[in-house]
């Protein structure tokens, strides 16, 4: 079902959290913006993630939220920074994912970098 923009416009103001259309679906997301079911994510909400948010994806990016997508997809939670800058210094043999990179990459770091790879919303360390 596809809903026009006064539609969408409506129907996120009654609900109070943000609407996602991509392809002509609607996909669920909590009032922050996370997905509200993992399985929905696809390279294209984070696409139309990174529209929204004024932001071109570039390897890096892609490396990060491909890392994330799977880290969760097999542990079912986020990893903390520590555990994040060390996987990722070993699978790309350099150090440069330290947290200000990421923070250059995705405005609030990881949390945004997190929700680009369809995580819920973060709990306690994971994605800070």
């Amino acid at each position: 079902m596809q809903l026009d923009h006064q539609q969408r416009s409506e129907a996120s103001k009654q609900a109070k959290i943000p609407i996602l259309e991509v392809g002509g679906k609607i996909i669920p997301t909590d009032d922050q913006g996370y997905l509200l079911d993992f399985n929905d994510w696809s390279p294209a909400v984070t696409e139309a993630w990174a529209t929204q948010d004024g932001i071109e994806l570039d390897d890096d990016h892609w490396t990060l939220i491909d890392f994330l997508h799977r880290f969760y997809k097999e542990f079912e939670i986020a990893p903390e920074m520590p555990i994040l800058s060390r996987n990722l210094c070993k699978d790309q043999q350099n150090c440069r994912w330290s947290r200000t990179y990421i923070k250059q990459l995705f405005p609030n770091g990881a949390k945004t970098a997190c929700r680009y790879a369809g995580l819920p919303a973060p709990v306690g360390r994971s994605c800070l």
